[in-house]
């Protein structure tokens, strides 16, 4: 068999041949290794990874690093700003568009007897970290509206695709566990598709993810990217963990005379009990030079007598000079949490990570905010909305729009809290 492309072979068999394309997909990053191995896996589901565990991975990092969590946290906040609004769209005498805020008793109660806002808090938390939100939409027949769950991306997988596309998901607990997983367990849920009427099926699934070149199947966040530098930060506090309790590298140079315990008085000793005194003198050593209180790595270098013949008697304690400055470890620190912010889209200053350099003053970082959340979110805020726009439409409201609330911070002598609530017409 001969490979011309990654999906196009060339079999040879005895009077002829034949050309094999495999028109199987996969996800070129973050996916299974090869076109092959798609078109050949015999899992029933898409696989996430190579070991189909990618969140499970990610989940090992991202928990050994004081940084990222928090910092998800923050994209998740600038994201959800001050909440989830309904509004009406109106054109103003001057021509431009204004947002005007919209409430009834139908959409209080759609909002209280679902949990909405916390709907829209799991679902960004889920894609902030995974790029991916997965949503049960759930038909109730007697209050004629759908109940929103969050279908957690541990346990939730896109089924085979046909010839026409993904028609199914599938959920299991053990998703990502390898061997343990019960594939009986499984539960296949059907895709949702707003062309079809809700009473068609009680508990559909809807996919909101970004459609990134390669990646048909599953997103990925642009911090992922960056797990070099993540798990470069996560070594730096095991380092310093490890120096402070054992001591960073060997400061002391301990020089002594070969023979220096072969000799009780004027008699000799066998080799059993010099070796004897040797250990003794190593675990006193040890104790004198390590531990909380003396953290000092040595080297102890056994010598002969001098090339005169005459006894040298005594030890020699040489001072290493360590090249390593605890300032060239906070270098390295530093660079790596902006980077990872810097993967993130947040601005390093809104991350924390870049206090101290003159950019963290209160009215530079009030525009950083504005600026982050008027054209950092509004792609991710589309992407959240789409089950409850298409909740809306199922309810009856077409002109009713859905929207989260900027938080713009003022001056307290225009607004005694500091902040009020706007909206991004463009989110």
């Amino acid at each position: 068999m001969y490979q011309f492309s990654e999906n196009l072979y060339m079999v040879e068999a005895r009077g002829g041949g034949a050309m094999v394309e495999l028109t199987g997909r996969r996800d070129a990053s973050f996916g299974v290794g090869s076109i092959f191995q798609a078109t050949n896996d015999s899992l029933p589901h898409v696989r996430w990874g190579v070991a189909d565990n990618q969140p499970n991975t990610i989940s090992r990092v991202i928990q050994k690093n004081n940084q990222v969590r928090g910092q998800l946290d923050s994209l998740r906040d600038m994201i959800y700003g001050s909440g989830l609004g309904f509004f009406k769209k109106q054109i103003t005498e001057n021509g431009k568009l204004d947002m005007v805020p919209f409430t009834d008793n139908r959409l209080e109660d759609w909002m209280e007897e679902t949990n909405l806002q916390g709907f829209c808090i799991a679902s960004i938390n889920q894609f902030v970290q995974n790029a991916n939100r997965f949503t049960r939409m759930i038909w109730n027949p007697i209050r004629e509206y759908y109940e929103l769950e969050v279908s957690d991306c541990f346990v939730t997988r896109i089924g085979k695709p046909d010839k026409y596309g993904v028609f199914e998901y599938h959920t299991n607990p053990y998703f990502g566990e390898g061997m343990f997983i019960n594939h009986k367990e499984t539960q296949k849920i059907q895709a949702f598709d707003a062309r079809q009427s809700v009473q068609a099926a009680t508990v559909t699934m809807h996919h909101s993810k970004a459609d990134i070149p390669g990646n048909p199947f599953y997103a990925y966040p642009s911090w992922w990217c960056a797990l070099d530098w993540i798990e470069l930060a996560n070594l730096i506090p095991l380092f310093h963990k490890s120096g402070l309790k054992n001591g960073y590298n060997i400061k002391y140079l301990i020089r002594m005379p070969k023979d220096y315990f072969d000799k009780d008085g004027d008699r000799d000793l066998d080799q059993k009990k010099v070796r004897q005194r040797w250990d003794a003198f190593g675990v006193n050593l040890s104790k004198w030079m390590s531990g909380t209180d003396n953290v000092n790595k040595s080297m102890l270098i056994k010598y002969m007598r001098g090339q005169d013949g005459k006894m040298l008697d005594n030890i020699d304690v040489i001072p290493l000079k360590n090249e390593m400055s605890d300032d060239a470890y906070s270098k390295v620190w530093e660079m790596s949490n902006v980077s990872i912010a810097n993967s993130m889209g947040i601005l390093p200053t809104l991350a924390g990570v870049n206090p101290g350099k003159g950019n963290d003053s209160g009215s530079q970082i009030r525009v950083m905010a504005d600026y982050q959340q008027h054209y950092r979110t509004p792609v991710p805020r589309q992407l959240m909305l789409e089950p409850i726009r298409h909740s809306l439409r199922a309810m009856g409201y077409r002109d009713v729009v859905p929207a989260f609330k900027d938080v713009l911070i003022t001056n307290l002598d225009e607004n005694p809290n500091g902040k009020k609530a706007t909206v991004n017409p463009a989110a």
